[in-house]
């Protein structure tokens, strides 16, 4: 992956006269170089993360590499030697090359993962020989086979347990690349003692702590002087990514206040004209730090039929729509007023897609339903969010459905990145266009 992009930046140098040929084809790797050091392009957790990530990281990389060489060959008045219809045709060149690699190396390893093969093998001692093969079966399934577990086996100095000298041999013999130890906390003497054995050994060493029955899982660990510990709760945004989040929200709202002015007095009128009632419709919502607020929407309901609480959600064929509400729905159009809760800054363009305070899913408030759903609110809501774009459009009427949208939306608040909200803002233009899930 590397030698193919590297290859397409030095290719741009050619065009330059062969005194400063050298030089440039020099300056082009240095640029890939540290455009893709920026993005970690060939770091263990990206080359293993999913496919969009990936090609997202690869993307930027690309366009920052051809931003800093656009920046020093017009900063050192060089670019009277570069053919600008040349220069942008391989640049698409390069995206289109390096986007290949990427699909067909995220294909491959998963091929080989299904196919049986294994990026790891791993050892597995615990304090309580019991969990042994639990443990095992939730780390090959929950990696998607990245490791395998050789065996499993209590601490050495329990009953029945191996010796050290046996796990030793072990990794001496390469059969393991890992050795993960679990269940420790009662077993501290054994536990140390096979620390001190691993510790001259080339292998990598896991604690697994335990964590059962905390709602609260482990996100990073750290240390605090000289002692471990974990952290269970992380800010979702450091403070110039809440700033550059901001940011775009206020940007776009511009533009899109400015391209939707006129489709926005037009709907207003239609809504008039086909229905009584007031032309807008709003609606208590749960937004971010879980604080109430009042979104904005295109009324798109008979107005006397109209559910303010959310008691029942809209199903497909509902009788309360008005025909120009149907196709408003469809479209997403009645969420254009939306804009003004991004400007009072109770909203964002992209983000976890805010629920009625009273909507329910299989009889149940929301976060009976699904321990996890208040994560949601760590981030302001948006008017589209990853989960609407990830086939998650319509009526929530199973504990499923609403597991997956709280699944999207934490990865997305755990993944953000400007590109992020571009690619899915793109998407949301594709969905709105083909989506049949909407009404």
């Amino acid at each position: 992956m590397f030698s193919g992009a590297a290859f397409g930046l030095v290719a741009a140098s050619l065009v330059a006269t062969p005194r400063y040929l050298l030089a440039r084809a020099g300056g082009c790797l240095i640029a890939w170089a540290m455009a893709a050091n920026s993005q970690q392009l060939y770091r263990r957790h990206v080359l293993l993360s999913g496919r969009r990530n990936q090609i997202l990281r690869a993307l930027t990389a690309v366009a920052l590499a051809f931003g800093t060489i656009l920046l020093l060959a017009f900063g050192l008045q060089l670019g009277r030697n570069f053919s600008q219809p040349w220069l942008l045709a391989w640049c698409g060149g390069l995206c289109a090359w390096v986007v290949a690699l990427r699909v067909v190396w995220h294909h491959r390893l998963h091929t080989y993962l299904a196919r049986g093969g294994c990026l790891e093998r791993a050892l597995v001692l615990t304090g309580s020989p019991c969990l042994g093969r639990p443990l095992a079966a939730d780390l090959e399934r929950e990696t998607g086979g990245e490791i395998r577990v050789a065996a499993t086996a209590a601490l050495p100095g329990l009953a029945g347990a191996p010796s050290c000298a046996w796990v030793e041999e072990t990794v001496r013999a390469g059969s393991v690349d890992r050795v993960f130890i679990v269940n420790f906390e009662g077993v501290t003497a054994e536990t140390r003692t096979l620390l001190t054995r691993l510790q001259r050994l080339a292998v990598e060493v896991t604690l697994v702590q335990n964590f059962e029955g905390l709602q609260a899982p482990p996100l990073r660990v750290d240390t605090i002087g000289m002692r471990p510990v974990v952290d269970v709760n992380l800010l979702p945004l450091t403070r110039s990514q809440a700033f550059l989040k901001r940011a775009e929200d206020l940007v776009l709202v511009g533009l899109a206040m400015v391209l939707l002015l006129p489709i926005f007095g037009l709907i207003c009128l239609a809504i008039k004209l086909d229905s009584r009632g007031p032309v807008f419709f709003k609606q208590w919502r749960a937004g971010y730090h879980d604080r109430r607020f009042l979104l904005w929407k295109f009324r798109t309901m008979y107005f006397h039929m109209c559910d303010a609480g959310a008691i029942r959600q809209t199903g497909r064929a509902d009788a309360r729509v008005t025909r120009l509400g149907r196709f408003l729905r469809r479209t997403s159009l009645d969420e254009i007023p939306q804009l003004i809760n991004v400007l009072r800054g109770e909203m964002s363009i992209v983000g976890p897609r805010p629920h009625a305070l009273g909507m329910t899913a299989v009889n149940q408030p929301l976060d009976q339903v699904i321990d996890d759903y208040p994560a949601r609110h760590r981030v302001r809501p948006g008017i589209t969010g990853w989960a609407q774009v990830s086939n998650c459009r319509g009526e929530v009427d199973s504990a499923e459905k609403l597991r997956r949208r709280v699944l999207l939306d934490c990865e997305y608040i755990a993944s953000w990145s400007l590109t992020f909200d571009l690619w899915i803002i793109l998407k949301t233009i594709f969905v709105i266009v083909s989506s049949r899930d909407a009404y």
